[in-house]
């Protein structure tokens, strides 16, 4: 062992009930030797894991030793580098550990597949009552792996998913589940991509389950037509003693039905800082980088169709790109920021770095575009860019006026014509958004879209 892995064990090994090893910049050598101790150590209950820098490999080793390890029952994960292998090993200790009552997994880089296996578990696990899986990259896929378990697990009653990439079809699925389930309490689903379909479907659970108390709705797309719903909900809901729905896109007509219907049940009730829809209407469309080059090709080569007396017009190749240009068909990263924008942390700012294109050659840079949406309609419409080229050499750095103002919300398209410094973007190029440091931001967005 080096000398940290040493440190590592000899602490675990002689903890008491409680140990912290948190931001200690433990990887998954520290954690192997971590889990060894793990092995040994018959007293502790409590361990603290968080914000260090622990892979799937430190993740296999803990996961093993939990196999062995008869008194832990809570581990704290969370802010590591533990992907959907590491989950895996872990999902697989789960349908034999009996002891784990939480299990902190927040922040990590689990996916959908990483999701499943944990829910999988969850359909024979018996005892562990807290599961976070937040801010993760998790889809609807893993929501309804999620639901599934939740219909017949009897032993969860803390559940986090928030910060996922979960829609209404995720939302849909577990409120299914929701209907079914009797031990659930607690429930954090904020900062997904829920909209009024998904929020109805969770209505429509309220309606009937009798064991939730706290719902977090937070930072989705929530609209008037799932805010009625939800009220009408909260007219037969005897049980919710807490509910939240911050940051979405609810008006004064949604917010005065939710307040008009709250019964003396529901005593934590906050819905506040509401945006203006229109500003998830201005988000660009996607399109990966397999949709742009079947369309180009179509209009380049034309379809092969079963009737071939019916054919599209062959085009020129530049007459094709000018016309997918006009159509803003092309893929592009995003970024968006919902919270946190009082935070002058340089991880805060949005930033988009330049991939390689999937065809190996150089990519291009077609457009991009900033997004922001306010309290206030009074504040400033200015962006600040900085573009830094692949050396983080600073290449441009100045304020860019929207080209579009409704209201509170404020939007800037940028092209090359107008801003050349885009012709010279290619591989390893970042753009960032500088911060705009003010309580009444609700939304900023960051894209770049590219051939």
């Amino acid at each position: 062992m080096t000398e940290r892995q040493r440190d590592a064990y000899d602490r675990v090994l002689n903890a008491s009930r409680y140990l912290s090893l948190q931001r200690e910049q433990l990887g998954d050598a520290e954690a192997q030797a971590v889990a060894e101790a793990l092995k040994e150590n018959t007293v502790v209950t409590m361990l603290f894991l968080r914000q260090n820098q622990i892979g799937d490999a430190g993740a296999k080793a803990i996961a093993e030793a939990l196999r062995l390890n008869k008194t832990l029952q809570h581990l704290y994960l969370q802010q590591n580098q533990i992907g959907d292998d590491g989950a895996l090993a872990i999902a697989q200790t789960l349908r034999v550990n009996t002891t784990l009552h939480t299990l902190y997994l927040n922040d990590n880089q689990l996916g959908d597949g990483g999701a499943q296996a944990i829910a999988e578990a969850l359909t024979v696990n018996g005892t562990l009552a807290t599961l976070s899986l937040g801010e993760n990259q998790i889809g609807d896929a893993g929501a309804r792996a999620t639901a599934d378990a939740l219909k017949v697990n009897k032993a969860l009653t803390e559940l986090h998913l928030s910060g996922n990439q979960i829609g209404d079809a995720g939302a849909q699925a577990i409120a299914e589940a929701l209907k079914l389930n009797t031990t659930l309490t607690q429930f954090y689903f904020y900062k997904n991509q829920v909209g009024d379909a998904g929020a109805q479907a969770i209505a429509e659970a309220l309606k009937v389950n009798s064991s939730l108390t706290e719902v977090n709705l937070d930072t989705n797309q929530i609209g008037d037509a799932g805010a009625q719903a939800i009220a009408e909900a909260l007219k037969v809901n005897t049980t919710l003693t807490a509910l939240k729905l911050n940051n979405n896109c609810i008006s004064d007509v949604g917010v005065q039905a939710i307040d008009g219907a709250r019964n003396g049940t529901l005593t934590n009730l906050v819905i506040s800082r509401q945006i203006n829809p229109l500003a998830f209407s201005l988000l660009p469309r996607k399109a990966t980088a397999e949709d742009t080059q079947t369309v180009f090709r179509l209009l380049i080569r034309g379809p092969e169709l079963n009737d071939q007396s019916a054919h599209l017009p062959l085009l020129p190749a530049e007459i094709a790109e000018r016309i997918m240009d006009e159509a803003y068909y092309f893929p592009g990263i995003q970024r968006t920021k919902r919270e946190w924008f009082l935070s002058d942390q340089p991880n805060n700012a949005l930033k988009v770095t330049m991939p390689r294109s999937i065809d190996g050659n150089s990519i291009r840079v077609k457009a991009i575009q900033v997004l922001r949406a306010h309290l206030d309609v009074a504040q400033s419409s200015v962006f600040e860019l900085i573009v830094r080229d692949e050396h983080g050499a600073v290449r441009y750095e100045g304020a860019v006026q929207s080209t579009f103002v409704h209201s509170s919300t404020h939007l800037a398209t940028l092209w090359p014509v107008t801003h050349p410094i885009i012709r010279q973007m290619r591989e390893g190029w970042e753009i960032q958004l500088r911060p705009w440091f003010a309580q009444e931001v609700l939304l900023e967005s960051l894209y770049v879209g590219y051939v």
